[in-house]
Protein backbone atom coordinates (compact mmCIF):
# COMPACT_ATOMS: atom_id res chain seq x y z
CA UNK A 1 0.00 0.00 0.00
CA UNK A 2 2.98 2.70 0.84
CA UNK A 3 3.95 2.16 -2.74
CA UNK A 4 1.15 3.09 -4.16
CA UNK A 5 1.66 6.68 -2.67
CA UNK A 6 5.03 7.28 -3.65
CA UNK A 7 4.50 7.98 -7.52
CA UNK A 8 1.50 10.05 -6.97
CA UNK A 9 3.63 12.46 -4.51
CA UNK A 10 6.99 12.20 -6.64
CA UNK A 11 4.66 13.79 -8.83
CA UNK A 12 2.97 16.23 -6.88
CA UNK A 13 6.23 17.51 -5.49
CA UNK A 14 7.52 17.70 -9.11
CA UNK A 15 4.83 19.85 -10.06
CA UNK A 16 4.85 22.25 -7.33
CA UNK A 17 8.63 22.64 -7.70
CA UNK A 18 8.69 23.20 -11.83
CA UNK A 19 6.98 26.68 -11.99
CA UNK A 20 10.12 27.72 -9.29
CA UNK A 21 13.15 26.09 -10.89
CA UNK A 22 12.11 27.43 -14.68
CA UNK A 23 11.31 30.68 -14.84
CA UNK A 24 13.29 33.63 -13.52
CA UNK A 25 11.27 35.70 -10.91
CA UNK A 26 9.62 38.98 -13.12
CA UNK A 27 11.26 41.98 -11.91
CA UNK A 28 8.32 44.34 -10.21
CA UNK A 29 7.52 47.88 -11.49
CA UNK A 30 10.30 50.29 -9.95
CA UNK A 31 12.66 47.63 -9.17
CA UNK A 32 16.39 48.11 -10.25
CA UNK A 33 16.49 45.93 -13.48
CA UNK A 34 13.79 48.54 -14.83
CA UNK A 35 16.18 51.35 -14.06
CA UNK A 36 18.92 52.55 -16.52
CA UNK A 37 22.31 50.81 -16.88
CA UNK A 38 25.42 52.23 -17.21
CA UNK A 39 25.45 53.17 -20.64
CA UNK A 40 22.65 55.47 -19.43
CA UNK A 41 22.29 58.22 -17.56
CA UNK A 42 19.45 58.02 -14.83
CA UNK A 43 17.38 60.59 -13.47
CA UNK A 44 17.08 60.01 -9.70
CA UNK A 45 15.46 62.12 -7.16
CA UNK A 46 15.79 62.46 -3.75
CA UNK A 47 12.29 63.18 -2.86
CA UNK A 48 13.35 64.95 0.73
CA UNK A 49 14.81 67.34 -0.65
CA UNK A 50 12.75 67.83 -4.30
CA UNK A 51 16.09 67.15 -5.74
CA UNK A 52 16.58 65.64 -9.08
CA UNK A 53 19.91 64.80 -9.90
CA UNK A 54 21.43 62.32 -13.27
CA UNK A 55 23.63 59.94 -12.29
CA UNK A 56 26.42 58.42 -14.67
CA UNK A 57 29.21 56.07 -15.02
CA UNK A 58 32.74 56.93 -17.28
CA UNK A 59 33.47 55.02 -18.77
CA UNK A 60 30.23 53.76 -19.66
CA UNK A 61 29.67 50.18 -19.70
CA UNK A 62 31.96 50.10 -16.67
CA UNK A 63 34.79 47.85 -16.48
CA UNK A 64 35.32 45.32 -13.68
CA UNK A 65 38.41 45.44 -11.73
CA UNK A 66 38.78 48.87 -12.73
CA UNK A 67 38.64 52.11 -11.40
CA UNK A 68 35.34 53.94 -12.76
CA UNK A 69 33.73 56.98 -11.83
CA UNK A 70 30.12 56.92 -10.51
CA UNK A 71 29.54 60.51 -11.07
CA UNK A 72 26.18 62.78 -9.33
CA UNK A 73 24.65 66.15 -10.99
CA UNK A 74 22.94 68.34 -9.87
CA UNK A 75 21.03 70.89 -12.21
CA UNK A 76 22.77 73.71 -12.60
CA UNK A 77 20.31 76.12 -11.00
CA UNK A 78 20.97 73.98 -7.18
CA UNK A 79 24.39 73.33 -7.66
CA UNK A 80 25.18 75.88 -5.12
CA UNK A 81 22.52 75.18 -2.49
CA UNK A 82 23.82 71.41 -2.00
CA UNK A 83 27.56 71.94 -2.85
CA UNK A 84 28.30 71.32 0.92
CA UNK A 85 26.09 67.81 1.12
CA UNK A 86 27.40 64.72 2.27
CA UNK A 87 26.82 61.82 -0.90
CA UNK A 88 28.42 57.93 -0.05
CA UNK A 89 27.55 55.51 -2.37
CA UNK A 90 27.70 51.84 -1.48
CA UNK A 91 27.78 49.37 -4.20
CA UNK A 92 26.74 45.88 -4.39
CA UNK A 93 25.63 43.12 -6.60
CA UNK A 94 22.33 41.86 -5.78
CA UNK A 95 22.47 38.93 -7.57
CA UNK A 96 25.83 37.69 -5.54
CA UNK A 97 26.15 37.94 -1.74
CA UNK A 98 29.60 38.92 -1.64
CA UNK A 99 28.88 41.95 0.77
CA UNK A 100 29.22 45.54 -0.37
CA UNK A 101 31.48 48.33 -1.18
CA UNK A 102 31.21 51.70 0.56
CA UNK A 103 32.96 54.68 -1.82
CA UNK A 104 32.75 58.33 -0.42
CA UNK A 105 32.16 61.10 -3.14
CA UNK A 106 33.67 64.59 -3.45
CA UNK A 107 32.35 68.13 -4.55
CA UNK A 108 33.42 68.99 -7.93
CA UNK A 109 32.91 72.47 -10.17
CA UNK A 110 29.90 73.05 -11.18
CA UNK A 111 27.77 70.89 -9.27
CA UNK A 112 28.83 67.26 -9.32
CA UNK A 113 29.67 64.76 -6.99
CA UNK A 114 32.60 61.93 -8.42
CA UNK A 115 32.85 58.75 -6.25
CA UNK A 116 35.26 56.15 -7.64
CA UNK A 117 33.55 52.33 -7.80
CA UNK A 118 35.41 49.21 -8.48
CA UNK A 119 33.01 46.77 -10.01
CA UNK A 120 34.76 43.00 -9.59
CA UNK A 121 32.21 40.84 -11.70
CA UNK A 122 30.79 40.91 -14.69
CA UNK A 123 26.79 41.40 -14.39
CA UNK A 124 24.20 43.76 -12.85
CA UNK A 125 25.54 45.98 -10.02
CA UNK A 126 23.76 48.47 -7.95
CA UNK A 127 24.94 51.80 -6.45
CA UNK A 128 22.81 52.86 -3.40
CA UNK A 129 23.33 56.95 -3.36
CA UNK A 130 23.25 58.75 -0.37
CA UNK A 131 22.33 62.39 -0.14
CA UNK A 132 22.59 64.00 3.65
CA UNK A 133 21.96 67.41 4.18
CA UNK A 134 20.07 69.98 6.76
CA UNK A 135 19.59 66.68 8.99
CA UNK A 136 17.55 64.97 6.47
CA UNK A 137 19.12 61.69 4.64
CA UNK A 138 17.84 59.84 1.70
CA UNK A 139 18.90 57.18 -0.68
CA UNK A 140 18.26 56.38 -4.36
CA UNK A 141 19.14 53.23 -6.53
CA UNK A 142 21.14 53.15 -9.72
CA UNK A 143 21.51 49.95 -11.53
CA UNK A 144 24.50 49.36 -13.95
CA UNK A 145 25.84 46.20 -15.83
CA UNK A 146 29.66 45.50 -15.63
CA UNK A 147 31.89 44.30 -18.62
CA UNK A 148 35.21 43.21 -19.11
Amino acid sequence: MKRAYRWPSFLLAAVLLLPACSSPASPEAGSPSSQPTGAEKGKLTFAPFSLTVEVSVQPAPPKILKENELLIALPPEQADRWKNAKVSVRLTMPSMDHGAVDAASSYREPGQFAAKIVPTMVGEWQADITFEADGKTSTVVYPFVAEP
